[in-house]
């Protein structure tokens, strides 16, 4: 993901280089910041002071402060519903997330979900980040009912879509919980993945009950 970008990166202009060496340093303040003192005691003033820019200019790239801690919704989202639309013959929308899950966890990190064990981390008991976070929880549910629709041929909020959507997202949402990634690091490093496997292999099962066959492509 991060190759990608950089190689997108290379082809763009100096000016829009410079954007997004600035979103990036932007980013990587607030998050230090958040994860030190936590998100309500960091001003947007101290994030730009940081990065050498004005105020204002922060709200060029992040229309409120909401969206620092947030800026990784839209590649999680589209990571998810491509890896369903371009799943291989005999799979169903569940075996590609799954899968998907499974192949990018490490021994150190949880690749797929770790822009959300980040979110968790920083949203913490925050009233309006809750908030935002059921938001964006929603939001995935409608975009992934949206693809499974458009691939079945059933209207878009039918039931069939809309379940499925809502428990592949509950799986991926709980890959990412703070108690599935407790779990998995309390382990010893030689065993964080086969810790992780055992949760997601009970979810997966748990949740194949209802909608394991569902859209399985031909």
């Amino acid at each position: 993901m991060a190759g990608d970008q950089e190689e997108g990166a290379a082809r763009l202009s100096l000016r829009e280089r410079k954007k997004l060496l600035t979103r990036r340093a932007l980013i990587e303040a607030a998050e230090a910041r958040f994860a030190e003192r936590g998100f309500d005691n960091v001003t947007v003033a101290e994030i730009a002071d940081a990065v050498n820019v004005a105020a204002k200019t922060v709200f060029v790239y992040f229309p409120t402060k909401e969206d620092l801690v947030f800026h990784g919704e839209d590649e999680v989202l589209r990571t998810l519903v491509e890896v369903i639309r371009n799943r291989p013959a005999g799979t169903t929308p569940l075996d590609a997330t799954v899968d998907m899950l499974g192949r990018t966890m490490t021994a150190s990190a949880i690749g797929a979900v770790g822009e959300l064990e980040r979110l968790h981390r920083t949203v913490g008991d925050n009233g309006n980040l809750l908030s935002r976070m059921r938001l964006m929880w929603e939001r995935f549910e409608l975009a992934v009912a949206a693809e499974l629709a458009a691939e079945t041929g059933e209207p878009e909020h039918s039931p069939r879509p809309r379940v499925a959507a809502a428990q592949i997202v509950m799986v991926y949402r709980m890959m990412a919980s703070p108690e599935a990634m407790a779990h998995v690091r309390a382990q010893p490093r030689n065993r964080r993945r086969k810790a992780f496997d055992d949760w997601l292999g009970v979810a997966r099962e748990m949740v194949g009950d209802g909608i394991g066959e569902y859209a399985r492509r031909t």
